[in-house]
C-alpha cells in the first residue's frame, strides 16, 4: 500500500509502498478513505524541534476517516464495514493496565502518525481500545476526516465560556482558527474579526464566505488600531475575547493589549519561542490568559453532530484533495498557506 512516511531527521517525507498492517485479535484494521493534514504534520515535514523525540520511521497523519476492512476476535466496539472516525491517541491495549481493562491508565499510549503509525496511508491500524466514533448517516469521509481539529476549537470555545452578544477576534486563517470562527458565531458572538497576513489572502476570504463580520488584512492595516477603531466606535471598550491561533509569539503580545478590563487571550497555536507582555496591564486589568489544548470523547460527539447537521460547514475550507502519491505538493501548499485545508485521498 501507498503510505506518506517520515524517515528521516530533517525536513521532508517520503511516499513508499509499504505491507498493509497485520492485524491481532485486539486490532482494527481501517481502509482510509480520506486524511486530513493538520499543522503538526507540516511541523513534522519540516522538522521543528519539538519533534526530535519521535521514532523513525512512522507513517504521518492523525485526522482521518473510514471504513472497517477487518477486526481481531476480541474486537466487540466495531465490526467490518463500519464507518468510522478515531481519536488519534489511543491506549496500547498490550501492557499489564491494557490487560486488566485500565486502557484509561496505559503506561504505553500511542499516538497516531508520531508514536505509532498513522493514518496517511491505504490502511490504519488501530488497537481494540481506541475511541472510535461511528459517523452519522450522511456525513461524508471527507467531513468527518475534520473532526478532530474542529475538536481542538471547541475546546478553545469552551474553555472561553463566551456569552450571547460577546465580541472576539480570531488571529490567524487557518484551518484553527476558520473552525473557531464558525464556534463562535454558532455560540452566539455579537462579532468577530479574522485577521490573517497577505499570504492569507485566499484563507481570509474563506473566513469571510464563512461569517466573520470584519476581515484584517495585517500586512495593509495596523490590527491594533483597527481592533481599536471598530471596538471604540460599536461596543466603546476592547476586545472580550482572542483567540489566538497563528502560532506566532508575537500575536500573544497583541492579544493581551486588545482584550478589555477583564478580557480573556485563548491560547490555541503552538508557539516555537516565549512570549513577552505586559504582566503589570494583565494584573491591573484582570485580564486571563487560557491555555487551549486537547480534547474528550464527549467533544467528538458534539463536534460530529455539529458536522451531520450543517451547523459547521467545512467544505468551503477545502481547497484540495491529493493522492497519496503527491503529498509532498499538499505539504508546500500548506506550508505557503495556499491551501486552507488539504486532504489526502487514497
Amino acid at each position: 500500500m501507498k503510505a506518506v512516511v517520515k524517515t528521516k531527521r530533517e525536513p521532508g517525507i517520503e511516499v513508499l509502498d509499504v505491507k498493509v498492517p497485520e492485524v491481532g485479535e485486539s486490532d482494527i484494521l481501517v481502509k482510509v478513505l480520506a486524511g486530513s493534514l493538520c499543522g503538526s504534520d507540516v511541523h513534522v515535514y519540516e522538522w521543528t524541534p519539538n519533534y526530535e523525540w519521535m521514532p523513525l520511521p512512522v507513517i504521518l497523519g492523525h485526522e482521518f476517516a473510514g471504513e472497517v476492512f477487518e477486526v481481531g476476535s476480541k474486537v466487540k466496539t466495531v465490526a467490518v464495514g463500519d464507518r468510522i472516525t478515531a481519536m488519534p491517541a489511543m491506549a496500547c491495549g498490550s501492557c499489564p493496565l491494557c490487560q486488566v481493562g485500565r486502557g484509561d491508565a496505559c503506561s504505553n499510549r500511542l499516538g497516531l502518525g508520531l508514536s505509532t503509525n498513522g493514518a496517511f496511508a491505504e490502511y490504519v491500524r488501530l488497537t481494540a481500545a481506541a475511541n472510535t466514533f461511528k459517523l452519522p448517516e450522511g456525513l461524508s469521509y471527507e467531513a468527518a476526516s475534520l473532526c478532530e481539529p474542529l475538536c481542538v476549537a471547541l475546546r478553545a470555545v469552551d474553555l472561553s465560556i463566551i456569552k450571547v452578544g460577546q465580541t472576539a477576534v480570531v488571529l490567524g486563517p487557518g484551518p484553527i482558527g476558520l473552525l473557531t470562527l464558525q464556534l463562535l458565531k454558532a455560540a452566539g458572538a455579537g462579532l468577530v474579526m479574522v485577521a490573517g497576513t497577505a499570504a492569507d489572502a485566499r484563507r481570509l476570504e474563506i473566513a469571510r464566505r464563512l461569517g466573520a463580520d470584519i476581515i484584517i488584512n495585517v500586512d495593509s492595516e495596523d490590527l491594533l488600531s483597527k481592533v481599536t477603531e471598530v471596538i471604540g466606535r460599536d461596543f466603546g471598550s476592547g476586545l472580550d475575547f482572542v483567540f489566538e491561533a497563528t502560532g506566532n509569539p508575537v500575536s500573544v503580545t497583541q492579544a493581551v493589549s486588545m482584550v478589555r478590563r477583564g478580557g480573556k487571550v485563548v491560547l490555541i497555536g503552538i508557539h516555537p519561542a516565549p512570549a513577552e507582555f505586559n504582566t503589570t496591564d494583565l494584573v491591573r486589568s484582570s485580564k486571563s490568559i487560557i491555555g487551549a489544548y486537547g480534547y474528550d470523547a464527549e467533544m467528538w460527539r458534539r463536534a460530529l453532530f455539529l458536522l451531520s447537521s450543517g451547523r459547521i460547514k467545512v467544505e468551503p475550507m477545502i481547497t484540495h484533495r491529493i493522492p497519496f502519491s503527491n503529498a509532498k505538493e499538499g505539504f508546500e501548499l500548506a506550508i505557503r498557506r495556499e491551501a486552507a485545508k488539504v486532504l489526502f485521498i487514497p
